[in-house]
């Protein structure tokens, strides 16, 4: 039940039916505090929310289920429209403005990363599995990797800030950890953090939420050494730029040591601020390029003395020569191999590569595009691919919208920002949320499953 004033009505009755429809920490934390005001007026149902990060939040995520409830119950369309209630001792949170840069964020994942202090000031965020020894060098990432040894040998001293960037699966994760746990070895009374910029947002959200913000700048600020990984996912969002800044300014001015890795340079980032974009530069920016044949080799004959995998030359050179650019897939494609081997019981030939990865070559072989993508998925359910890339919130539009952005990630190499810019420049966090909701119905819901396998096969054909 909403309150006691509104138990009844049209919006209790609403209420009462979507509650049915989330979960209960969603109801209790973002509906359940809303008033409504007054009867229907021009179709279009009024309700208030204590701040403006209730009220943007609920607007952005929980709009197109009101109004299905709303149209329901009142047998006709109804719009939705949620404002910050100028009486609620919350409103000044309102000039914030958190959550609209923060849209379609799925309601589960405010859970997740939720800020700690206890946390942040033990837990390090750091894989120890990532070090320099570990790194294969090559030409493609030896000024990177020399930058990076440089600033964990003399941190604050050397290059400040350190701006590592290069394209998906090459290293730059693994050289952001290797320069923390370097750091930890020879400096451990120094406190590093490394965290995710995806991370860093979400704990500012809760911060904010849960009215903790002076810890959430204490406890940032108060580190020695942080390593922030995909930079790039904070461009676009104000108030997460204005408080990184902020966060830059005064490590950098107590000569705290900076780290950063983006998938582009500081001047290629769509919709940074300038500001930002002249204090990533003003250390060292290093670039990972997509590793030659021969660093290749090498690293997959490194992945396999780890793993204690025989790899012959020509199974390692025919593993390289079919995946050419990104090292994690590169990895992927040995342990796929391997697992083979181990299942049949067979040694690790070249023929037996060749059957491990039919299905890298049948990829290579059909290529598939975006556009491609969106034309079939808007044929087989009846729409125009131009609602794929609109903002029209009817299930009608946006179950085949998520589908569609859910084939790009799995028959595209393109990045979340990369497959969100082309469905009418929606924010990477869409198309992460439209990701997991398929991947997640497609396991329970066979008639889902039933229609993924068509269109891929009709797009692999």
């Amino acid at each position: 039940m909403a309150s006691e004033a509104v138990a009844s009505g049209l919006w209790g009755r609403v209420l009462e039916a979507v509650r049915e429809q989330v979960a209960p920490h969603v109801y209790d934390a973002w509906l359940k505090p809303l008033k409504p005001v007054g009867d229907l007026a021009d179709d279009c149902q009024v309700v208030l929310a204590a701040n403006g990060f209730s009220a943007e939040y609920v607007q952005a995520q929980l709009a197109p289920l009101l109004e299905a409830g709303l149209s329901r119950e009142a047998g006709r369309t109804v719009r939705f429209l949620c404002r910050v209630d100028p009486e609620s001792a919350e409103a000044d949170l309102s000039d914030l403005g958190m959550v609209a840069e923060f849209p379609e964020v799925a309601p589960g994942l405010l859970a997740e990363g939720a800020f700690s202090r206890e946390r942040l000031a033990t837990d390090h965020g750091l894989d120890g599995r990532y070090s320099f020894e570990s790194f294969v060098v090559g030409s493609s990432n030896q000024f990177a990797h020399a930058a990076a040894e440089r600033v964990a040998e003399a941190p604050s001293v050397a290059y400040n800030p350190l701006f590592v960037h290069g394209g998906v699966g090459l290293g730059k994760t693994h050289i952001l950890h290797a320069i923390g746990n370097r750091i930890l070895q020879t400096h451990p009374e120094l406190r590093v953090l490394y965290i995710s910029s995806e991370k860093f947002m979400t704990q500012l959200i809760n911060s904010l939420r849960f009215k903790r913000v002076f810890d959430f700048k204490e406890n940032f600020r108060s580190v020695d050494i942080l390593l922030v990984d995909d930079i790039q996912f904070i461009a676009g969002k104000k108030a997460t730029q204005d408080e990184f800044f902020h966060t830059f300014n005064a490590l950098f001015e107590a000569k705290k040591q900076i780290i950063l890795s983006s998938d582009s340079s500081p001047k290629e980032i769509e919709h940074l601020e300038e500001r930002l974009r002249s204090r990533f530069g003003w250390g060292l920016v290093a670039d990972i390029h997509a590793p030659d044949l021969e660093t290749r080799v090498a690293i997959l004959k490194k992945k396999a003395d780890r793993e204690r995998v025989e790899l012959a030359d020509d199974v390692a050179f025919y593993l390289a020569d079919m995946v050419p650019t990104n090292v994690r897939e590169l990895e992927g494609a040995l342990i796929r191999v391997s697992a083979l081997a181990s299942l049949t019981g067979k040694p690790i030939s070249l023929s037996l590569a060749k059957d491990a990865l039919q299905s890298i070559l049948r990829t290579q072989q059909k290529s598939v595009s975006i556009e491609s993508i969106q034309k079939t998925v808007a044929s087989y359910y009846k729409i125009r691919p131009a609602d794929l890339r609109s903002d029209k919130r009817s299930r009608l539009f946006s179950h085949p919208r998520q589908i569609a952005m859910y084939l790009c990630k799995c028959l595209t190499r393109h990045s979340y920002p990369e497959i969100g810019h082309q469905f009418g420049k929606k924010d990477h966090t869409t198309v992460l949320y439209a990701v997991r909701q398929i991947e997640k119905k497609r396991g329970t819901d066979p008639v889902l499953a039933e229609e993924l396998e068509s269109l891929m096969g009709m797009l692999r054909s």
